[in-house]
């Protein structure tokens, strides 16, 4: 007669219980077979740890792209016009000490050739002064203007710049992110298939070692 004690089945001829064994038995399986997706877990995290560390070198740059944006954008508009641009700077200007003081240097010049030569008072020769001190003025005021272009110029080099180094990391991060996204989808079907593998592995080794007991 079967032995049903404690309500299982249990094999005349051995006396073994494979329903009170399946516990011990899974945990054995555990033990032989391992998680072969555990090492596709740990690559992902690895690729979300580099990821995370690029994504900090990068992002200053982004963001200086990004902000540069809106001021690259401000200096064109302001040499829309350029008359108006032109006649805006040059509400700024100042004749220079320097310019001043060539000026001086000039008319005692043209004073100290004025009488060398009898011509002074002439209006010859206060035309020619006149004239010495206008060429000075402006040769000041072209000076001037050209520096204020140049730096000018170089502010919006420099936004142009940071547009610039601000779309080479946007193009690095998006490739980063788009080539792990690549790996992280790779590891999650490796990590998957691995899984499968492992259910099957152990069921076929389950019934493996109930076929040696029954």
């Amino acid at each position: 007669m079967p032995n049903t004690m404690g309500g299982g089945w249990r094999n005349p001829d051995y006396g073994f219980d494979p329903q009170g064994a399946m516990g011990g038995l899974g945990g054995l399986l555990g033990g032989m077979f391992g998680n072969s997706g555990k090492p596709y877990d740990s690559a992902m995290e690895e690729y979300e740890r580099w990821a995370n560390k690029a994504q900090g070198v990068q992002q200053p740059y982004l963001d200086a792209g990004k902000n540069a944006i809106g001021k690259y954008q401000g200096w064109l508009s302001g040499m829309e016009d350029p008359s108006q641009f032109i006649n805006g700077l040059m509400q700024n200007y100042q004749q220079s000490p320097y310019t001043s003081y060539l000026q001086q240097q000039a008319h005692n010049a043209g004073i100290n050739s004025g009488s060398a030569s009898g011509l002074t008072g002439s209006s010859a020769l206060g035309q020619q002064m006149q004239q010495n001190a206008a060429n000075i003025s402006q040769q000041g005021m072209d000076s001037w203007l050209k520096n204020v272009l140049g730096i000018n110029s170089e502010y919006g080099q420099g936004q142009n710049n940071l547009m610039g180094y601000g779309q080479n990391s946007a193009n690095a991060l998006t490739n980063m992110y788009g080539n792990m996204g690549k790996s992280m989808g790779e590891a999650a079907y490796g990590r998957d298939a691995a899984g499968q593998g492992d259910f099957w592995n152990s069921i076929a080794g389950g019934i493996g070692l109930l076929g040696a007991f029954i």
